[in-house]
C-alpha cells in the first residue's frame, strides 16, 4: 500500500507537462526532446520512484527525483554561464581586439579610453565595427546555446500567436516601464551606450547614423531576444514558468552590470517572458524589445537635448502610454470570461531550490562575479 502511494505521489514531468498557450507541434516536439536518453539537459524523470546511473567505476549510483532535476539545473547553470561569459568577452575585449588586428593592417582606426570608450578613425570602419559587435555580442552566445541543446526550432522560437491581441496590454507596461523607471535612470544608463556611440562613431554623415539607429531599434531586438527569450528560456521552462522567467531577468539584469539599469531591464524582461508564454509567439518578444528600445531612444534625444517638459515630450511620450494603457484596461474589462491562467507545472524542487541549483554552478558564478565588478567599476567611471 505505501510503495503504491508513492508511486501515485510521483510526478511524469514530461508527458504532464502542458503549455497552453503553444501549439501541439511545439508541445510533441518539446517532449521528444526530453526524452531522448542521451540529452544530459532534459529532465525526463517519470514515475519511477528512483533512477539508476552508472558511475565511470561502474557502480550504481541511485538519485532521487529531486537530485536528478538538481543535476539537470546544475548542468543548464553551467552552459548558461559559459553562454553569459561569452556575451561579456564580445562586449569588452572583442571590439578591442579587433581594432589591433585593423590597426595591425594599417587600417586608420583607434580605441580611446577617456573617461568613455570611443572609436575613432575611419568613419567605416567604426561604423561597421561598433553595429557589429552589438550584433556578435548577442548572436554568438545565442549560437552557443542553440549548438549545445540542439532545441527544435519550432521549440526554441515558436512562432504562432495566441490572442495577439492581449498583447496591447503589454505593449502599455512596457512603455510605462520604459517611461517610469528609464527616465530617472537615464543620465546614468549604460544602456543608451550604443546611442552615446553615433556622436563617436558616425562623425557628420547623417546617413550612417539613421542606419545605425534603424538597425539598433528594429534589427538588433531580433539577436537580443535569441539569446535571451530563445532557446535557453524555453529549456528553462520545463522546470516551470515561472522558474524560467526569474532565472531570466537575473541574467539579464546583470548583463547590464549597471546599477541603475538591472533593475528596469529585469522588469522589462519579467514582463516580456509573461507575454511571451501568454500569447506563445517569440514575435511577442521581438515586438515588446522593439518598444522599449524606441522609448529608450527617445529618452536619449530628450536628454541630449534637454527637453523634457517641452509639448514633445507629453506627445511622445506620455500620450501613447495613456492611449495603450487605456485600450489595455478596455479589454481586461471587456472581457466575457475568466481569463484563462497558465498550467502550473510541478517538479519536485521548490523555487528557491532551483535558483540555487542554477546559480550556484561555477561557470555561472564566475559570470556573476564579473557582472557585479562591472558593475562596481561603471559606478566609479560614471
Amino acid at each position: 500500500m505505501p510503495e503504491d502511494t508513492a508511486v501515485q505521489k510521483m510526478i511524469d514531468v514530461v508527458e504532464d507537462f502542458s503549455c497552453p498557450y503553444q501549439t501541439s507541434a511545439y508541445q510533441e516536439a518539446f517532449r521528444s526532446w526530453r526524452r531522448k536518453k542521451q540529452n544530459p539537459y532534459a529532465y525526463r524523470f517519470t514515475k519511477n520512484p528512483k533512477e539508476t546511473a552508472f558511475s565511470e567505476s561502474q557502480a550504481v549510483a541511485v538519485l532521487s527525483p529531486a537530485q536528478e532535476e538538481q543535476n539537470v539545473l546544475h548542468r543548464l547553470g553551467k552552459l548558461a554561464g559559459y553562454a553569459m561569459i561569452c556575451y561579456l568577452v564580445a562586449e569588452n575585449i572583442l571590439d578591442k581586439a579587433a581594432v589591433l588586428f585593423m590597426q595591425f593592417l594599417h587600417l586608420h582606426i583607434e580605441f580611446i579610453f577617456s573617461g568613455e570608450s570611443r572609436l575613432y578613425g575611419d568613419e567605416n570602419l567604426v561604423f561597421w565595427l561598433a553595429a557589429g559587435i552589438q550584433f556578435l555580442k548577442y548572436l554568438i552566445p545565442a549560437l552557443l546555446l542553440q549548438l549545445v541543446l540542439r532545441l527544435p526550432v519550432q521549440v526554441g522560437v515558436p512562432m504562432k500567436m495566441h490572442k495577439p491581441h492581449k498583447l496591447i496590454f503589454g505593449i502599455a507596461l512596457i512603455m510605462l516601464l520604459s517611461v517610469g523607471i528609464g527616465l530617472f535612470s537615464t543620465p546614468f544608463s549604460a544602456d543608451l551606450e550604443k546611442y552615446r556611440l553615433i556622436s563617436g562613431t558616425m562623425g557628420t554623415e547623417g546617413s550612417k547614423a539613421v542606419i545605425y539607429i534603424l538597425v539598433t531599434i528594429f534589427v538588433l531586438p531580433l539577436v537580443t531576444e535569441l539569446l535571451l527569450h530563445g532557446c535557453l528560456f524555453q529549456t528553462l521552462r520545463q522546470f516551470g514558468d515561472l522558474f524560467a522567467m526569474i532565472a531570466m531577468a537575473v541574467l539579464a539584469g546583470m548583463l547590464t552590470h549597471n546599477l541603475f539599469d538591472a533593475l528596469r531591464i529585469g522588469l522589462v524582461h519579467l514582463t516580456i517572458s509573461y507575454y511571451l508564454i501568454y500569447t506563445g509567439s517569440f514575435w511577442s518578444a521581438v515586438c515588446l524589445r522593439v518598444v522599449h528600445e524606441i522609448y529608450m531612444f527617445v529618452l536619449f534625444c530628450l536628454e541630449t537635448f534637454d527637453s523634457t517638459g517641452s509639448p514633445e515630450w507629453w506627445g511622445v511620450i506620455l500620450l501613447p502610454c495613456v492611449i495603450c494603457a487605456a485600450a489595455g484596461i478596455y479589454l481586461f474589462l471587456c472581457r466575457k470570461k475568466k481569463s484563462e491562467r497558465p498550467v502550473q507545472n510541478i517538479t519536485y524542487l521548490k523555487l528557491h531550490e532551483k535558483l540555487e541549483a542554477f546559480f550556484t554552478a561555477m561557470p555561472m558564478v564566475a559570470f556573476l562575479i564579473c557582472s557585479v565588478l562591472l558593475s562596481i567599476i561603471t559606478a566609479m567611471l560614471a
